[in-house]
């Protein structure tokens, strides 16, 4: 006999209990989330480091210790050009202020060669030599602007400290995966094969050799792009050419933009070159900037059977992407 009764209580218990399941499921993902992204990209990393780690624990005899001078000399390439040139920054901001603020500071006045440059030289040109008569009356006049740029600069620049802190953590979380990597590979295998039956230790080959194609590819394309850029550098005398080198290599490794660093090179070397000198400087930095778009599709997924459309066109997306947080 059907009791309506109970019906409705147990209807109402498990009503109360999937709820509850579901608030538990989205509490838990939104703690999680923002480990997420670091722990795919440890993931990423640890399969493409996985051929050097082999070699290294061949020859040091001990898979934890290869595992840690991996991450050692990983977060030691990316964290020691970027704490130079923070501290580098944050010193001769500092300096600059203390000059400004006793009114010791003294702009030098535009050299006649900005007036120039094409599109921006003249009004360049105006404001700097404004801002040479007087200084402390010029950034008065612009206060609300420069507080305004400065934000923008210093939101950019947490960014950026963020991200390369976020992959240092990624970079540690590899290495424990490198550490593990045995138990990793029979895990993945045995989803994998959950997923598409016996095609499973198929697909985990291809992924894995897919993301070392892609690793090797990114970091021929950084090394060739870094070299070109610094063969510009050394050519015209750029001050500290070999530490912007580091650094460019560094940006193109971790997949940011070179611009960051070329740009203000360029603006020096207009400053302080003949126009033809600084006009071929930034034709050779742009060609030099934009060679990744051609290099990428020749270089990633070099040995896996992936066809070329596809890598071609997950070049462009990310060139696009790219794009889109540079503009954001």
């Amino acid at each position: 006999m059907f009791d309506q009764k109970n019906f409705e209580r147990g209807a109402v218990e498990a009503a109360i209990k999937i709820g509850a399941l579901f608030l538990l499921a989205a509490w838990c993902i939104d703690i999680v989330r923002p480990f997420i992204s670091p722990v795919v990209w440890a993931m990423i990393l640890a399969v493409a480091l996985n051929p050097l780690y082999v070699k290294l624990k061949q020859v040091v005899r001990h898979g934890g210790l290869a595992a840690v001078i991996i991450v050692l000399v990983l977060l030691t390439i990316i964290l020691l050009p970027g704490v130079k040139v923070a501290t580098s920054a944050v010193d001769s901001l500092t300096v600059l202020g203390h000059k400004i603020q006793q009114g010791s500071f003294d702009l030098p006045p535009p050299s006649d060669s900005i007036k120039e440059w094409p599109f921006v030289g003249e009004k360049l040109h105006h404001q700097w030599a404004l801002a040479a008569a007087d200084l402390e009356r010029y950034l008065s006049s612009l206060a609300s602007h420069v507080s305004d740029v400065a934000g923008k600069v210093i939101a950019m620049a947490a960014g950026l400290v963020g991200g390369l802190l976020v992959f240092c953590f990624s970079v540690i979380i590899a290495g424990v995966f490198l550490a593990n990597g045995e138990k990793a590979v029979k895990g993945a295998t045995l989803m994998a094969s959950a997923l598409a039956g016996s095609n499973g230790p198929y697909l985990t080959r291809l992924a894995s050799n897919t993301i070392q194609s892609v690793a090797k590819g990114v970091l021929g394309v950084a090394v060739i792009q870094a070299a070109l850029l610094s063969i510009g550098f050394f050519a015209v005398g750029v001050p500290g050419a070999a530490l912007w080198s580091v650094l460019v290599l560094v940006l193109a490794i971790a997949q940011l933009p070179p611009l960051l660093v070329v740009l203000p090179i360029v603006i020096y070397i207009f400053n302080h070159e003949s126009p033809v000198v600084a006009t071929l400087f930034t034709v050779w930095s742009v060609l030099a900037g934009f060679s990744e778009n051609l290099l990428k599709p020749l270089l990633l997924g070099r040995g896996v059977d992936v066809p070329m459309l596809v890598i071609l066109v997950g070049s462009l997306g990310e060139c696009c992407y790219q794009g889109l947080l540079a503009c954001s």
